[in-house]
């Protein structure tokens, strides 16, 4: 009987288990901020406890060291603070890969942790006192758990080789030094071309800096490599791992966003994306990029490619090269929930534009995903508000040749706007799929912010939205963003 008991009991927690794994994933919101809070503290003190102030050299380089000091304790108290992400599905399983990778090699330094943050630029980077930062927007970008373990591995080799403290060192020392101020007061006292020998000093001091810091990439490539041999991980997708950080700054797909398809319809009839122009009878030369524009001289990380043959070489060419196969169920699952964070990362961060484009890329593939289409609105929403505040171009980024084409059309879009345009696009998108009940907080938004650009705020269907937001998420996630409190008038003197 017993064992029956056990065996129904198993039964019901694998279906629940299958259930929470088949419920679609939200971003993840938590009003308790108590967990971050103590984090952010105590890793704000352990970076001021790692980098003890020298007892050595002048008073000025003394000083300077406590400032840096005391910049990073902040800029790590802040990142934690603000941007940690706790969720209970991607954070769990990145700090399950962490500690394997720590139990495979017990000669790490005591006290290394792990610590994911909203940030959805894809990167990295280690802290002086242990600390590995992994930022959300890497995980969509990598293709399966070894390649991840790779990059983990590099950063903890930076931990291991005191790369951040013996950097800051180097950095102050040569700053401070004797040399280099008399070399400045030979410059400032000297008759002629100050300026263009200021330029040349500090392009000297750049360069001699980014060699010792490509020296700490090098080392923290080869170091990494072997702490990933020692785990259960396939060491072959280290070289894969360079191979996807070469080309992260294009966006994960290429195409066009099919904007006439999502923003246009008998409402609103408006057509999108500029004709070609003529050719012109001039020939014009491009313009041509200096050798420094051209080489990775003033480039702190070597360049990928050079990164990959050392790698290889490492690995005595036994690598894995190109495209791996689909992920691994679980590890998919987790870049699915990545895009997501992403998407509401850009969002939380002001940058709509991104959070627009990146939702729009995705809902091809996902055309009834609720949380999408939600985010699409909200940022709608937000831009035609900023438009009205007058900063708009505070929230939408430049057209530059080092945005990717698809990204530089929407921005295209976007900056020849009206703010009577806000109207029709959210009328035209939301006569994609039928209206539904929101049944969570972000579908919720979602259909306020399409209400509110359809009609005017004190329409009472959009008070009516309002009024149900506030009662069903007091203090959530939008309630700022959406019904800001209107400030006091400043009294009149």
């Amino acid at each position: 009987m017993l064992r029956l008991l056990c065996l129904l009991a198993l039964g019901v927690l694998g279906s629940l288990r299958c259930f929470a794994q088949d419920k679609p994933y939200l971003p993840y919101y938590s009003r308790d901020t108590t967990q971050l809070y103590q984090l952010a503290v105590a890793q704000r003190n352990a970076v001021k406890a790692y980098f003890v102030v020298p007892k050595t050299g002048s008073g000025d380089y003394r000083d300077h060291y406590r400032r840096v000091v005391q910049e990073a304790s902040d800029d790590v108290y802040n990142s934690i603070r603000y941007s940690a992400l706790l969720d209970p599905v991607v954070e769990p399983f990145v700090q399950q890969v962490f500690a394997r990778i720590v139990q495979a090699n017990p000669q790490l330094p005591a006290g290394t942790r792990l610590v994911l943050t909203r940030n959805p630029e894809p990167n990295a980077h280690a802290v002086g006192n242990g600390t590995v930062m992994l930022n959300i927007g890497l995980l969509p970008r990598l293709e399966n758990e070894s390649q991840l373990a790779f990059i983990l591995c590099h950063e903890l080799a930076h931990v291991a080789c005191r790369h951040m403290e013996n950097g800051l060192q180097e950095r102050l020392m040569a700053l401070h030094s004797k040399e280099l101020k008399r070399e400045f007061r030979r410059i400032v006292n000297s008759e002629y071309n100050i300026s263009s020998q200021v330029k040349a000093l500090v392009l000297g001091f750049s360069l001699n800096n980014n060699y010792h810091r490509r020296q700490f990439e090098k080392q923290a490539d080869s170091l990494g490599y072997v702490l990933l041999t020692h785990t259960r991980y396939e060491a072959p997708q280290a070289y894969r791992a360079l191979q996807l950080l070469d080309t992260i700054d294009e966006p994960e797909n290429p195409a066009a966003i099919p904007l006439n398809t999502y923003f246009s319809c008998t409402e609103f009839p408006k057509t999108f994306g500029a004709p070609a122009k003529p050719a012109s009878i001039f020939t014009v030369k491009a313009a041509e990029q200096t050798v420094l524009e051209t080489t990775d001289t003033l480039k702190s990380h070597p360049d990928c490619g050079k990164r990959m043959r050392f790698v290889q070489a490492l690995a005595k060419g036994q690598v894995a090269d190109g495209p791996q196969p689909a992920s691994p169920p679980e590890y998919a699952r987790i870049r699915d929930a990545s895009r997501l964070e992403v998407i509401q990362g850009w969002f939380d961060y002001d940058c709509y534009d991104h959070a627009l484009f990146d939702a729009l890329q995705l809902l091809p593939q996902q055309p009834q995903n609720a949380y999408l289409r939600s985010v699409v609105q909200l940022s709608l929403y937000e831009l035609r508000q900023h438009m009205q505040d007058h900063t708009y171009f505070e929230v939408v980024s430049n057209i530059s040749t080092h945005n990717a084409p698809s990204f530089n059309a929407l921005l295209t879009t976007l900056h020849a706007l009206h703010l009577e345009d806000f109207k029709g696009l959210s009328t035209c998108f939301a006569q994609a799929d039928a209206p539904a009940v929101p049944t969570n907080e972000y579908a919720l938004a979602g259909h306020y912010a399409a209400s509110a650009l359809a009609a005017e705020t004190t329409a009472p269907p959009v008070v009516a939205l309002k009024t149900q937001y506030q009662q069903q998420y007091a203090g959530g996630r939008f309630e700022k963003l959406l019904f800001p409190v209107p400030k006091p008038a400043a009294k009149r003197r």
